[in-house]
C-alpha cells in the first residue's frame, strides 16, 4: 500500500515566472467566461477552499498528522504560500479520488489558490481529446478556445476570469491543474517593486 498522507512538501512564491509571456496573450483569445465561483470541482476540490475543506477529504488520522505537521512546518518558518503532496488513494479517501494518481493543493491564507491532479490508467491519442472530455466534464469552452502551452509535454491551457485551466497528457495518463492568476499578478508585482529597490539602492 502506498504510505498514507503527505507525499511531498515544497514552498512557493509563486513568481511572475509562473506565467509566461504568452499568458497575456492567451488571457485575450480566451472565449472563457467561467469565474473562481463556477471554476472546476474535481472530487470537490476547488479554488477557494479553506484548508479545513481539504481536510475533511483526508480524514484518516495518520493523514491528518502529516498533513498537519506539514502546515505546521509551514508557518513556523514563515513560509506562505504552501503546497502539499496528498495521498488520493489513502484507505479513507480511496472511493472519492478513484482513477487519481496525485493530487497537490498550494495554500495561501487558508484557501487554495493553486491545485493539481493527475489520473493514471487512460490512455489518450492527444490533448485535444482529453481536453475534450474535461470540457464535457466540467462546462468548459472546447478545444480551440485553448492555447498550445509552453511545456514539452503536450499541454494547452485556458485562460478565463482570475485563474486559468492547463491540461496535459503524457505517458499512461493526464492532469489538470486549475491556479489562481490573480496571486501570480499579485507575486508578480511584489518581485518586481523589490527588485527596483534593489536596483535603486545606493549603499
Amino acid at each position: 500500500m502506498k504510505r498514507l498522507g503527505m507525499i511531498c512538501l515544497a514552498f512557493a512564491l509563486l513568481p511572475a515566472a509562473i506565467f509566461s509571456s504568452s499568458a497575456k496573450q492567451r488571457a485575450t483569445q480566451s472565449k472563457c467566461n467561467l469565474t473562481e465561483a463556477n471554476s472546476p470541482n474535481i472530487r470537490g476540490i476547488r479554488l477557494g477552499m479553506t484548508t479545513q475543506q481539504v481536510l475533511a477529504f483526508f480524514p484518516g488520522k495518520a493523514e491528518r498528522e502529516n498533513i498537519d505537521e506539514a502546515l505546521g512546518f509551514a508557518k513556523k518558518a514563515g513560509q506562505d504560500p504552501v503546497t502539499v503532496g496528498l495521498e488520493p488513494e489513502s484507505q479513507s479517501s480511496k472511493d472519492r479520488f478513484k482513477g487519481i494518481g496525485s493530487l497537490s493543493v498550494t495554500l495561501h491564507k487558508g484557501r487554495v489558490i493553486d491545485f493539481s491532479v493527475a489520473y493514471y490508467g487512460v490512455t489518450w491519442t492527444n490533448i485535444d481529446e482529453w481536453i475534450a472530455k474535461l470540457s464535457d466534464a466540467y462546462r468548459l469552452p472546447g478545444a480551440p478556445d485553448w492555447a498550445v502551452g509552453s511545456d514539452e509535454t503536450p499541454n494547452k491551457v485556458l485562460s478565463c476570469n482570475g485563474f486559468e485551466i492547463e491540461a496535459a497528457i503524457q505517458g499512461a495518463g493526464a492532469s489538470i491543474r486549475v491556479r489562481d492568476t490573480g496571486y501570480a499578478r499579485e507575486a508578480g508585482d511584489r518581485t518586481s517593486s523589490e527588485d527596483r529597490k534593489r536596483r535603486e539602492f545606493k549603499p
